[in-house]
């Protein structure tokens, strides 16, 4: 089995502060790279905060040149980086991942199923490709993607070995959550990532708790709260997990 170190960045987003989010993606990124990680996931919207009512303003185009700095981080730390933003494509606004792959390459997914409010500001994606390479592949999810089965599904059937989720999941709905997240990793034999928010955003009081749950539906470690960086490494013997103070 390839020896592969994924990451959960658990983030504490700075509401509408595009500029201030990026450097402070960057802190983990560095972070992540001196503890050689090969995927950093970030949560839902990380890039601006949970802030549906500000997306005419907040919304970016795949080539923003702001986002270069991402892109330039990914390539130097030779890490794959996805963050959460709020996407703009034509005349439609998405609330999307981005994946800035170590050669360059910007890949996006736009979220599928919407929830509550983000059916008045987003409109609903198409998903976005798997990536990466055999024993490798990841397929995404963004937050209420993970309660619909084909999604997942579709995932394990295109080949994926990681379906990497990133959320903004509150208190009161993470059990339930994690019950989805454990099940599709049993049931279609892919790790499951999973990085939510570190403090409240858009109303919403997020529980921290980012995870990873094996192909055999384990979850193999589990965060406290506050801005955290979970580590799972899989070697020939399965994943092994730690979990490092944002330093």
């Amino acid at each position: 089995m390839t020896l592969w170190s994924v990451a959960a960045a658990q983030y504490a987003s700075r509401a509408r502060d595009i500029d201030g989010n990026i450097s402070h993606h960057i802190t983990y990124i560095r972070q992540a790279a001196t503890l050689s990680v090969d995927l950093l996931l970030f949560p839902e919207l990380s890039l601006t905060g949970y802030e549906l009512d500000a997306a005419p303003e907040l919304s970016l185009l795949p080539e923003d040149p702001r986002l270069d700095l991402l892109a330039a981080a990914a390539c130097e730390h030779h890490m794959t980086v996805i963050v959460g933003m709020p996407l703009r494509v034509a005349e439609a606004q998405h609330i999307a991942a981005m994946s800035f792959l170590p050669d360059g390459t910007r890949l996006t997914y736009a979220k599928r199923q919407l929830h509550g409010h983000e059916k008045t500001f987003f409109q609903a994606g198409h998903g976005g490709p798997l990536f990466g390479v055999p024993t490798r592949n990841v397929a995404l999810a963004v937050c209420a993607d993970i309660v619909i089965e084909q999604f997942a599904r579709e995932a394990s059937e295109s080949g994926a070995d990681l379906y990497a989720a990133g959320v903004l999941i509150s208190e009161q709905g993470y059990s339930d959550d994690c019950v989805y997240l454990a099940r599709w990793a049993m049931d279609y034999r892919m790790a499951v990532l999973m990085a939510n928010h570190a403090t409240p955003s858009g109303g919403y009081h997020s529980t921290g708790g980012s995870a990873l749950w094996d192909a055999d539906g384990n979850q193999v470690i589990c965060c406290g709260d506050g801005e955290l960086l979970m580590i799972a490494r899989r070697s020939a013997g399965g994943w092994q997990g730690e979990v490092h103070p944002l330093g």
